[in-house]
């Protein structure tokens, strides 16, 4: 036996050549191995001693195969008895081939792979012109500087706003506890302790508002901005808001800058003379509430009239400001998406065109290497796998692809092309789903007998009523196994769309072997082009996909 086997392995094994020049090749050995088969025998082994090496091997079919390079780096490729492959492999990176002839099989894995690489290095290089575009560097900066400035600028107006309420409260303590701005000895006590408390806080706030004036706003200049054609709304919002802010700025400052520099000095004098005892003589106490009344009386009720005024200039200011940052995000987006249309465009070139060469050599296993990477494609794997079982039926790797897109679930999956409906309905007549294609066709699984199915019949029947003249369709495919009683119930449920199918064979429907439907009801919603791109679609979730597809 073991003579047997030897003898048909020479006789059916066929040599193949390759001539490889390699590129960035640091390996001393290749071997030519199957690219799958972990069983399979080494096919050869070969020392490398310069930039050519040659491999010669006999190989015993047409298959895929590995170049391992010293055990690591792998060179895929689809060879054929009898080839005679000159190749340059570039050993640092193999997946792109600099050169390939004597294969029309390495050939056509070139050709894609360069396609597939074209694509990475297209959005590579509008990558690059997006970060040295200037108008989007220009408006990234501002965005950069301008939102922690305007985030600034709102905290400070915040603390504005708190101490002008502190200020409300000292006019309100003098107005309780003294006559015509002047404190009586029986209401000293009251407003001594709560004018120094309310006085501190107010000191604190507006120093908030001051660092804010003084430390960040120098940094975040606004006001002379690099002019770019095109954007004259961007620079009329910005000149009215730094004039804005400039006009607020300077009344807060006119109205609380030397009250806060005076309530300072009476806080001070307050810290130095209340401690050592100096402000518990009731004259000096009642002289301390009199200086602080004056500073109320100067500077205070001023400051109180304008307290709304300022508040709504924050307002004002608030929105202004998110509304240059909305403005500048868009500018950016637009200038973005305007790079994602550039390459949206070139990207569907490139799919149809990879797409095109691989429906071209379809019966070529080196689909095999690239299927994957159109996974959303299901007619496309459809046809190639189908095409791959026709031409290597015994191939382990295309059986396994071939039970795959023969499973109703792979069938059904989001993305496939709906398969064909063509049964009769009640009256004999034939109807086909691909009859229906150009409108958007829910296929609805049910039977008379299903409860949940019959509760959910008025809903269907309120969505046809809503979108038919819209473009929806409904293709109804009962379980039933009773004739009389499927008519029935379309006539009683007042299901009037003419799309009602069945074989009447209850759970033996070859509909439902067909589309994998193990319960119902059952619903695939299924677009203009007969592709399937929702599953399950029921009550609310029906109404919400079929208000995106048609509106409300």
């Amino acid at each position: 036996m073991f003579v047997i086997m030897l003898i048909a392995n020479i006789l059916f094994s066929q040599n193949v050549t390759i001539q490889a020049t390699l590129l960035h090749n640091t390996a001393s050995k290749v071997e030519l191995r199957s690219a799958y088969d972990q069983k399979a025998p080494v096919y050869a082994t070969t020392d490398i001693k310069g930039d050519v090496v040659t491999i010669k091997a006999q190989i015993p079919q047409t298959d895929l195969y590995s170049a391992v390079f010293d055990g690591k780096t792998q060179f895929l490729m689809c060879l054929a008895p009898n080839d005679k492959l000159e190749v340059t492999i570039d050993v640092a990176n193999p997946q792109r081939v600099p050169a390939v002839s004597g294969s029309k099989s390495v050939l056509f894995s070139k050709q894609l792979t360069d396609l597939l690489y074209s694509r990475q290095d297209y959005l590579d290089s509008l990558n690059r012109e997006v970060q040295s575009n200037q108008t989007q560097l220009y408006f990234s900066d501002f965005l950069t500087r301008f939102r922690p400035y305007s985030q600034s600028a709102q905290e400070a107006d915040a603390d504005v706003i708190a101490a002008l309420e502190k200020n409300d409260t000292l006019v309100k303590l003098l107005e309780q506890c003294g006559n015509n701005g002047v404190i009586s000895k029986k209401s000293m006590d009251l407003f001594f302790t709560e004018s120094v408390k309310n006085m501190k806080l107010l000191k604190n706030y507006y120093a908030t508002f001051n660092n804010h004036l003084e430390t960040v706003a120098p940094n975040y200049d606004f006001s002379n901005p690099k002019i770019i054609a095109g954007y004259d709304g961007f620079y009329k919002d910005l000149s009215v808001y730094n004039s804005s802010v400039s006009e607020h700025n300077a009344l807060i400052t006119s109205l609380l800058k030397d009250y806060c520099f005076m309530l300072s000095d009476l806080i001070s004098q307050y810290d130095s003379q209340f401690y050592d005892g100096k402000l518990d003589a009731p004259k000096a106490k009642l002289n301390y509430c009199n200086a602080v009344a004056n500073l109320i009386n100067k500077y205070g009720f001023a400051a109180s009239q304008k307290k709304n005024d300022i508040e709504a200039n924050s307002m004002v200011l608030k929105t202004l400001s998110n509304n240059i940052a909305r403005e500048v995000q868009g500018y950016i987006e637009n200038i973005v998406a305007s790079y994602q249309k550039q390459f949206n465009e070139k990207n569907a070139e490139i799919s149809a065109t990879s797409r095109n060469l691989m429906l071209e050599n379809k019966s070529d296993l080196s689909t095999l290497m690239f299927i994957d990477n159109f996974a959303q494609d299901k007619s496309l794997q459809t046809e190639i796998i189908t095409a791959l079982h026709d031409a290597y039926p015994e191939h382990p790797l295309v059986a396994e692809r071939y039970n795959k897109i023969n499973n109703p679930q792979f069938r059904t999956s989001e993305g496939s092309i709906a398969p064909e409906l063509e049964f009769s309905d009640p009256d004999g007549k034939v109807r086909k789903l691909s009859d229906l294609r150009g409108k958007v066709v829910l296929i609805d699984f049910w039977a008379s007998w299903c409860g949940p199915c019959r509760k959910e019949n008025p809903h269907v029947r309120a969505m046809y009523e809503k979108y038919h003249d819209r473009g929806f369709e409904i293709f109804s495919v009962s379980l039933d196994n009773n004739k009389n009683r499927w008519k029935d119930a379309i006539a009683k449920d007042g299901l009037v769309w003419p799309n009602h199918v069945s074989d009447l064979k209850g759970w033996g429907s070859a509909a439902a072997k067909l589309y994998g439907v193990s319960s119902i009801p059952s619903t695939f919603l299924v677009d203009k082009d007969g592709r399937i791109i929702a599953k399950g679609l029921r009550g609310e979730q029906l109404t919400a996909v079929l208000e995106q597809i048609f509106g409300k």
